[in-house]
Formats: C-alpha cells, sequence, structure tokens
C-alpha cells in the first residue's frame, strides 16, 4: 500500500519529468531538491534520481532511433568520453557530507540557471562546428569534466 511519502514523490516525479519531457531536460532541477526537502540524504536522492534519469535516457534514446535522427557515431562518442566522468563523479560525491552536497548543488543550481537565461538558444540547433581531432579531445575532456560534475548537481 502507498504511503502519503510516496504518492508525493510519484506526484513530483510525474510533473518534473513531465516539465523535462517538454523541455527536454531537466528534470533534476524539480525532482532532485524535493527528493532531499522530502527527508531523503542527499546520496540516496541522488541515487533515486540517477535511477530515474537512466530509464528517460533509455526511452529518448528509443524515440530517436525509431525517427532515424540519432547521429551513432557522436552518440558513442559522447557516451564514452561521459560515462567515466559519472562514474569517477559518483564515487566523490559519495565521500562529502550531505551540507557541503547541498551546497555544491545549490551554487551549481543557480550557475545553470543564469547560464540558461544569458544563452537560451543553446542546444536548440545543430551546428556541425570543431569536428576535427583538437574540438574532438577538447569537446570528449569537457564531457568528462561535465559527467564528474553531474552526479555532484544533475541532468
Amino acid at each position: 500500500m502507498l504511503n502519503i511519502e510516496q504518492l508525493i514523490l510519484l506526484l513530483i516525479s510525474y510533473v518534473a519529468n513531465t516539465f523535462s519531457a517538454f523541455a527536454g531536460g531537466g528534470a533534476g532541477l524539480i525532482q532532485l531538491p524535493m527528493l532531499i526537502f522530502l527527508g531523503l540524504p542527499f546520496s540516496i536522492a541522488l541515487a533515486t534520481h540517477k535511477v530515474a534519469s537512466v530509464a528517460l535516457g533509455i526511452g529518448a534514446t528509443i524515440r530517436h532511433l525509431r525517427s532515424g535522427k540519432l547521429n551513432l557515431k557522436y552518440a558513442l562518442f559522447i557516451l564514452l568520453t561521459g560515462m567515466p566522468g559519472v562514474v569517477a563523479g559518483c564515487f566523490i560525491i559519495v565521500q562529502i557530507p550531505d551540507y557541503e552536497a547541498k551546497l555544491a548543488l545549490g551554487l551549481l543550481t543557480i550557475a545553470l540557471g543564469v547560464y540558461s537565461w544569458l544563452k537560451p538558444g543553446l542546444g536548440q540547433e545543430l551546428k556541425d562546428i570543431n569536428r576535427d581531432s583538437f574540438g574532438l579531445i577538447t569537446g570528449g575532456f569537457g564531457l568528462c569534466v561535465i559527467g564528474i560534475l553531474n552526479p555532484i548537481k544533475i541532468s
């Protein structure tokens, strides 16, 4: 039988992921803080959110595969360069005390909000740039760093 906290979690997850589906991401900006407000320790809230993110990612991948719009070469590149950072970030975040992790979450969320506000069109159109060796190495390194920060702050 569901208790009230589970119903609240279900409702919050539904709303967060609905907004994420419309916007193309960002469920963590709603879901992770709400999990923390419900009293979950930071690491448990983060793990719960990551499981939901993987489910969303699988759904999005299937949709893009069906539409034929997925560039498998670059998708694999992104996966191979980002995943090591995500794994490293998960090992790092569980070592950080809850208060400091929540503070980092807040600061990174504010920074992400400001950055998105200043660059509203970012990621809205395909730009075939920086596809030379230097650009790919630099981009791969950047994706790895983002992967490390991702478990600390989520999307």
